[in-house]
C-alpha cells in the first residue's frame, strides 16, 4: 500500500497534530515532539552497546568496503551475521510487553510485515524517486535531514526503481520518553537504469540503456507516537542510514 497524491493532506494535518505538545511540567511553553525524540533516541544509542557495537561495525565495513569486494565477500551476509548474532530478545521483549499494555493487540510478526510491505515501500519509494512531501509525513526531523543529505550524496544520474524488500531483522528496541523505538535491518532491491546518448542515425538521436539490479541495505530505527490509534501511521522514521553494496544482478 502505498500514500497517494489525495492523502497528503490528511498526512500532513497528522503530522502537525503528531509534532507539538504543551509540556506543562517545566514552562508551558510549546515543545517540538520531533526535538524530543531525537534528543531521547540520542541518549539511548550513547548508552545501549547493542547499538554502540553495531554502529561500530558498520563504520568497519565502510572503510573496509574495498578489502571485501576484493576478498570476495558479500558484505550484505556479513552485516546480516553480525547483527543476528548482536539482536536482544530480552529488550525487544520488553518494548513489545510495554507496547502492548496501550495496544493489546500488537504483534511483533505482524508488526514486520506492516514494514515490509506497507511503510518501507512507501518510505523508499519516496526518497528514491525524491518525493520530499511524502517522506515528510513519515519522518522525524533526523530522518529528514538524513534523507535530503543521501538524496544530495547521490551521484547516480539514472532512474532507482524498488523491486523487492526483504525481511525485517529487530536489532533491538527500547521505550522513550515518548513511546517505543525498533531498531532493524533491512535489505533490498532496485533497479539501476542509465540511458546514454550514442549516436545520431537518420537525424534519430540513439540511446543505450544499462541496467543492474543492486542489494541495498538500510538500517533504520522506527518510533511509534502512543497518541495515535492507527496502527500504521502511528509509526515514523526517526534514523536512516543506506548501504548500497557492489553485490549487484544483471
Amino acid at each position: 500500500m502505498r500514500i497517494e497524491e489525495e492523502d497528503l493532506e490528511k498526512e500532513e494535518e497528522k503530522k502537525q497534530k503528531k509534532e507539538q505538545k504543551i509540556d506543562t511540567e517545566t514552562t508551558g511553553v510549546t515543545m517540538h515532539k520531533g526535538w524530543k525524540w531525537e534528543t531521547s533516541w540520542k541518549n539511548f544509542k550513547d548508552t545501549n552497546p547493542v547499538v554502540q557495537k553495531f554502529m561500530e561495525i558498520r563504520e568497519k565495513l565502510e572503510e573496509s568496503h574495498n578489502l571485501f569486494a576484493r576478498a570476495g565477500y558479500k558484505m550484505v551476509d556479513f552485516v546480516a551475521n553480525s547483527v543476528s548474532k548482536m539482536t536482544t530478545p530480552t529488550e525487544v521483549s520488553k518494548t513489545i510487553e510495554e507496547i502492548q499494555k496501550m495496544d493489546p493487540k500488537f504483534d511483533i510478526n505482524q508488526f514486520s510485515a506492516t514494514l515490509r510491505f506497507d511503510i518501507l515501500p512507501s518510505v523508499l519509494e519516496a526518497y528514491l524517486q525524491g518525493n520530499a512531501e511524502i517522506l515528510e509525513n513519515w519522518s522525524q526531523e533526523r530522518a529528514m535531514g538524513q534523507f535530503k543529505h543521501m538524496l544530495a550524496s547521490r551521484t547516480f544520474t539514472g532512474t532507482i526503481q524498488l523491486i523487492d524488500i526483504g525481511e525485517c531483522e529487530i536489532i533491538t528496541g527500547a521505550m522513550l520518553e515518548l513511546g517505543p523505538v525498533f531498531m532493524l535491518n533491512v535489505a533490498t532491491q532496485q533497479l539501476y537504469t542509465e540511458r546514454t546518448k550514442k549516436s545520431v542515425e537518420n537525424g534519430e538521436p540513439q540511446t543505450e540503456t544499462q541496467e543492474v539490479i543492486k542489494r541495498v541495505v538500510y538500517t533504520i530505527a522506527v518510533c511509534r507516537d502512543q497518541s495515535m490509534f492507527d496502527p500504521t501511521s502511528a509509526w515514523t522514521i526517526l534514523e536512516i542510514v543506506e548501504h548500497v553494496t557492489n553485490e549487484s544482478f544483471y
